[in-house]
């Protein structure tokens, strides 16, 4: 499995994860995940005290067709150490995603509340109100965007963005940029149809997300450290397809 390591201490490693790889098994379909080669490059790491079996050592998560940064402990007081980084908002994650359509602002934070959708288990919806239901269900969210460049692709506009979450829900950028009118280029299960098109057009097998940077406090140190990873080269070369416009 190629994962490149990207930075590794004693306590984490920073790794650089490709698409079409789960973190974990979840329900044990996957036969192949990130743990599955974490487990196989550090053997010593079976025999520690985790709290969690089957996903020892995994502090977050990014979809199958996601790629990008992501941190791993090697211990589980790195990971209790980082996890509560994440709960509590010290931990900056950003993504570079291309969308589709125009945002409303060149600079936006999208809040709302996010639940299960009863109609598909596994997928997500948006609502802005306050509405009945369990309250295990819905969970607040909260994304961060910014306009990085604007492109065209056949009269249709496209827009390059760095998007920051807040909180880590499953799916959320996706979502987000859904409920926002402009659903994420290659994503075929948040999409309009006009997305779907250009995405098929340029040949895109993958959504465009990627999580591109992390800014964190070192472990055990606690300086601050900050990671980018480029973009894939099959992103770069879609980019290449589109004409660069003036905002």
């Amino acid at each position: 499995m190629a994962i490149k390591v990207l930075l590794e201490s004693k306590e984490y490693l920073v790794i650089s994860k490709l698409i079409g790889i789960s973190v974990h098994s979840g329900a044990g379909k996957e036969k192949h995940t990130v743990r599955d080669w974490f487990w196989k490059k550090y053997p010593e790491i079976q025999n520690l005290a985790w709290k969690t079996k089957t996903r020892e050592g995994i502090i977050h998560r990014l979809d199958k067709d996601t790629s990008g940064l992501l941190i791993l402990a090697k211990t589980p007081k790195a990971l209790e150490y980082f996890q509560s980084q994440f709960k509590n908002r010290k931990i900056e994650k950003h993504y570079i995603a291309l969308v589709f359509g125009k945002p409303p602002f060149e600079e936006g934070e999208i809040n709302a509340l996010v639940y299960r959708d009863p109609k598909d288990r596994e997928k997500q919806k948006v609502s802005l109100i306050d509405f009945a239901l369990d309250e295990q269900e819905k969970k607040f969210s909260a994304t961060k965007y910014k306009v990085l460049r604007y492109y065209t692709y056949k009269n249709q506009v496209l827009t390059l963005l760095d998007v920051k979450i807040l909180t880590g829900r499953k799916h959320q950028i996706r979502i987000h940029m859904k409920h926002e009118g402009c659903p994420v280029i290659g994503d075929n299960k948040y999409f309009t149809k006009p997305s779907r098109r250009i995405s098929a057009e340029l040949g895109l097998k993958r959504q465009f997300l990627h999580a591109s940077r992390l800014r964190f406090r070192n472990y055990p140190r606690r300086e601050i450290i900050e990671i980018e990873d480029t973009l894939p080269r099959e992103l770069r070369r879609i980019l290449k397809k589109l004409k660069s416009i003036e905002s």
